[in-house]
Order: C-alpha cells, then structure tokens, then sequence
C-alpha cells in the first residue's frame, strides 16, 4: 500500500470504497499537495482541474458578492472535500477555496477523474454518491447566508413560510 492509497483509505468520503476503487481513484493522478495560509486552492470563474481530499486544516469557501467584496459561505475541514466545479462543464470553479492556514490534501486530476468515473459505472457511481453530498451541503450552507442577508436586510419584516403541502392544497 502506499502512502497515497493509505492517505485515500484514512480519508471519510474514500473509506468506504474497495481497495479497487482506491487503485482507480489513485490512477488519476493522486498526488499529496500542500497549502499555506492564504493560497487561494479553487478560483471562482478559473478552471477547476482537480478534486482535493483535504486532510488537515481548514479551508474558506468563498463566494463574491460586490466587486472585490467576498463572503465566507462555508468552513471545509480535513477529512472533507474542496472542489465539484471538475465534475460540470464548463468546468469551472463556482467559487474560491482559500487556505486558512497550513493545508494539505490529496489532489485528483479531474480529467482524469471524470474518464474513469465513465469507464467504470459502479466507480462512477460511488464518487457520484460520496459528491452529491459535498453539492447538497455546499448548497445548504450558501442558503443559510442568504438566509442571514435577507433577514439582517429585513429586520422586522415578518416572514411567511409555506410548505408544498400547504401550496398544494391552495393550488
């Protein structure tokens, strides 16, 4: 085993795959990197060439608003992933990654990442599932800003909520 397939093994989101899907995901050109306070992992509008196993520190996602101004929408720690922009084209990054301080990860070549996820369903699959749950809490934390945005810009404003049932059954 070497310290690439072990890093993968250790790390939450490949623990579960076969020893086989860690040859394949190492076969895309795995490769330790590492980061300083600052660096900047992903770009928002950039091309996104890889998918990072982030295995310790912390890092940003970022999202900007006005011009230069950028808002913090989620904290990504290791033993989580940075970076699904590689799976979608046109391929590029929907936000910025910045290290926060020292990081290192596991750096998958997308591309290639991509061919193997298409050669081999049950590859595709796994990474598919292990991704849709980054997407899915990439897309929570973005709504609980926008959530924070709104109600500080409409203090005192009372909300209505309605629930599809509820919608339904006016509908």
């Amino acid at each position: 085993m070497t310290d690439i397939d072990y890093l993968l093994r250790s790390h939450p989101f490949a623990a579960t795959m076969s020893d086989e899907h860690i040859a394949t995901l190492r076969s895309c050109g795995a490769s330790f990197v590492s980061f300083e306070r600052g660096s900047r992992i992903v770009r928002e509008g950039k091309d996104a060439e890889a998918c990072f196993f982030i295995t310790k520190g912390d890092v940003a996602i970022e999202l900007y608003i006005r011009g230069n101004e950028s808002r913090t929408i989620e904290t990504v720690h290791g033993g989580e992933i940075v970076g699904w922009s590689w799976l979608f084209p046109p391929y590029q990054g929907t936000s910025d990654a910045v290290a926060l301080g020292p990081v290192t990860a596991i750096k998958v070549n997308a591309e290639r990442l991509r061919a193997k996820m298409d050669e081999d369903p049950a590859f595709g699959y796994e990474m598919m599932r292990i991704l849709a749950n980054v997407i899915a809490s990439r897309i929570q934390a973005a709504r609980i800003q926008l959530l924070d945005i709104y109600d500080s810009a409409d203090a005192g404003v009372e909300r209505v909520t309605i629930r599809s049932q509820d919608a339904e059954a006016v509908g």
